[in-house]
């Protein structure tokens, strides 16, 4: 059997409402004492970290203390990132401060733009941090029909863009729903999903709707089938301390295991370790709640589950020849 292996990807980003659009001014960062507190207790515990890194912040004073406090822990503890932001991320198309949901996914713009992006961002990345990132994280997971080809130009080797059973068609965004967490290759790309689930009182409809996706969105788009899907008490459920208990995180774990998953994506946004910058951690207290919950889950993958934490750059196809 496989070994059991846990990504933690942390979505290193600006600062910004939510709920309020996306503009391109939007691009405070200071939580780069919150954050790294938060990521050595992770690397304390025995976990490695993916920075995945916007424009805003490799390019702000505190991202930029980020990495450099970790650059001698590179390809060891930390690996650095890419993870584009259109709305922020240079060459812009026009003079205008507001983006459009459409254009908030990489993958709606056109080739030309989405390529430039990257590769002002990819070479942004190697200037200040003195790598050059292998491990690409599309912005609101925003693969498109370009992203491939243009990762693999710019010599990317590993894609963690795609959100295992998730629909965002109708936010303009990609279809994932027929994709597991299975770990892939494709065109000399290693996809690694990020990890969801698929729970259930009913363990038969559990096991069954986590080997196949697509029936979960069967029952989700029709009034009846959802009714009855909620009477199982059919959930979907994220591997993050954002919004999820250690709890239900640890469900995830076992639902997955139980239809014979092994690589797992532990995922977080960076603000979300200062308070006030997201929904997830209003308060200080909150913020606290969120590391335990990150603690707790960390020592029960790696002592209950035998788990081990990985660099997704670990995990690709050219690191296995």
């Amino acid at each position: 059997m496989s070994a059991t292996q846990l990504a933690i990807v942390i979505h290193a980003e600006e600062e910004f409402d939510w709920d309020g659009g996306f503009f391109r001014s939007k691009v405070k960062v200071s939580h780069a004492d919150n954050l790294i507190h938060v990521m050595d207790r992770i690397i304390e515990l025995g976990g490695k970290i993916t920075l995945a890194m916007d424009y805003p912040f490799i390019t702000s004073d505190d991202g930029k203390k980020v990495v450099d406090y970790y650059r001698h822990q590179h390809g060891v503890n930390v690996e650095f990132a890419t993870h584009l932001h259109p709305w922020v991320n240079p060459p812009f198309e026009n003079e205008h401060d507001s983006v459009d949901n459409h254009l908030s996914y990489p993958g709606n713009l056109s080739y030309e733009y989405e390529f430039e992006k990257i590769k002002v961002l990819t070479e942004t990345i190697e200037r200040i941090s003195g790598f050059r990132p292998k491990t690409y994280l599309a912005g609101r997971y925003g693969i498109g029909a370009n992203t491939q080809n243009i990762l693999k130009s710019l010599g990317y080797e590993v894609d963690l863009s795609i959100s295992a059973y998730c629909d965002f068609r109708h936010q303009q965004g990609p279809d994932f729903s027929h994709y597991s967490n299975q770990k892939f290759v494709d065109s000399e790309i290693t996809y690694l999903p990020h990890t969801s689930s698929i729970l259930s009182v009913i363990p038969p409809i559990r096991n069954y709707l986590n080997r196949h996706p697509e029936k979960f969105t069967w029952i989700q788009n029709n009034k009846w089938r959802h009714l009855v899907g909620k009477i199982m008490r059919v959930k979907r459920y994220r591997l993050s301390p954002e919004g999820f208990t250690a709890h239900q995180m640890k469900q995830v774990t076992q639902a997955q295991l139980r239809v014979g998953q092994r690589d797992f994506i532990m995922s977080f946004h960076s603000p979300s370790t200062k308070s006030g910058l997201t929904p997830y951690t209003h308060t200080d207290q909150d913020v606290a709640y969120f590391l335990s919950t990150i603690e707790n889950y960390l020592r029960c993958f790696t002592q209950e589950y035998q788990g081990k934490t990985v660099l997704p750059s670990m995990l690709s196809a050219s690191s296995s020849l």
